[in-house]
């Protein structure tokens, strides 16, 4: 799988990562979470990682993913200055 897979996003926390996973998954888009962490370390290093872990989609779907993300992200920063 890894092979077949590309990061497209890399989350600060588990929540973060399973929104944006559903969001492409609700685009058709098969992603993939995967943390960083180990059970036993539980996500000791998060913070000094910066990220809790990745959200993977097919290599063929990376680039309209990404381009998702970034709509996603410049709606978001739209929204922002609406509020300020």
């Amino acid at each position: 799988m890894q092979d077949d897979f590309v990061v497209v996003y890399r989350a600060i926390d588990e929540a973060t990562a399973n929104i944006i996973k559903i969001a492409l998954e609700d685009d058709g888009i098969l992603a993939v979470v995967r943390p960083y962490h180990s059970s036993w370390f539980d996500g000791l290093f998060v913070p000094a990682d910066g990220a809790w872990g990745e959200v993977l989609v097919p290599k063929e779907d990376a680039e309209r993913a990404r381009g998702l993300l970034d709509e996603y992200a410049r709606r978001k920063g739209e929204r922002e200055q609406e509020t300020d």
